[in-house]
């Protein structure tokens, strides 16, 4: 059977694909990769179908050995790349041999670094995705995040599929003074003071530290709604909540399905992506849109991916 034995784990690394679709009634998260554009590019470089499987790396530190040779790429976040302590690009295919030890490095930006290898990784799939829910502790190889001396089965290889050029450098990273985010009026934005609406549209937050991958914490004015108590309703990637200290949180993939804070609104996947990429310090600001608006954001993000990877 071929593996690859992961020497240094890093400090949250989980195994992510796509996601898993129809099992929020059952309170569990989709998960999948925070950066489904890095998990697209590395996907399409090796040939792999869309709903293989990588490695989800935060802030990198990852040593890894393979049993057998095997292509491998690495998307999202920049990093420096070491064989064998000798430097190779990243976002390009390498080879590794059976025993070789590929080092991946902290990212100069961004937080989320992708390990694809050819044949991608043999687990077992829960819901019909191989994606790690942690708080639920399914998923991936033992239901969390990986462990140091972790071995994870590979599945069979092929030689990776001419891609005619592809750039596979689709990037979620920017490096701005103030990275917008668009949302979606939900129903409760109606019910909130105008002035907190105000607040929250006009003023700047700032990404702190209690960032991962349930939700991310803004510091900033703070957002009193007076709302005390509300019943729990269902919850949606990008959901922004307002608890009693009135930071808001904006909710990621492993969030909580059911919630009991106002929610103003929701951000668009487009735009979570940037925030799942944006390190503590970067300085965010909100701006409403309409439904249409979101779909036309949408399409022609879909387009413009398409004609990278074509």
């Amino acid at each position: 059977m071929r593996t690859l034995t992961l020497d240094k784990a890093g400090l949250a690394s989980t195994i992510q694909d796509g996601g898993r679709l129809g099992t929020l009634h059952a309170g569990i998260a989709a998960a999948g990769a925070m950066d489904p554009l890095a998990l697209k590019a590395g996907q399409h470089c090796l040939g792999h179908h869309a709903g293989e499987a990588a490695i989800e790396i935060a802030y990198g530190n990852v040593r890894a050995t393979p049993s057998h040779d095997c292509a491998l790429v690495v998307t999202g976040a920049p990093a420096m790349l070491l064989i064998d302590n000798e430097s190779v690009p990243m976002r390009s295919i390498q080879t590794l041999s059976a025993g070789q030890t590929l080092t991946i490095g902290p990212p100069s930006e961004g937080i989320y670094s992708y390990l694809h290898v050819s044949g991608g990784f043999n687990t077992h799939p829960i819901f019909n995705s191989r994606s790690t829910s942690p708080r639920e502790g399914i998923g991936g190889l033992h239901g969390g995040y990986l462990r140091d001396q972790d071995t994870v089965p590979l599945g069979d290889c092929a030689p990776p599929i001419d891609t005619d050029g592809a750039d596979p450098g689709l990037c979620s990273i920017e490096q701005r003074d103030v990275l917008t985010l668009r949302y979606v009026p939900g129903y409760q934005y109606d019910e909130l003071a105008p002035a907190l609406i105000q607040r929250l549209n006009g003023d700047h937050f700032e990404v702190t530290s209690k960032a991962n991958r349930m939700g991310i914490t803004l510091n900033g004015p703070a957002l009193k709604t007076g709302v005390e108590s509300l019943l729990s309703e269902a919850t949606c990637q990008g959901a922004i909540q307002i608890p009693l200290d009135g930071n808001p949180i904006v909710l990621m993939k492993d969030r909580q399905t059911m919630g009991g804070y106002p929610i103003p609104g929701a951000v668009i996947e487009s735009d979570c992506v940037r925030l799942a990429q944006a390190r503590p310090g970067q300085k965010i600001r909100f701006a409403a849109c309409t439904p249409q608006e979101a779909d036309n954001i949408k399409w022609l993000e879909h387009h413009y991916v398409e004609t990278r990877l074509r």
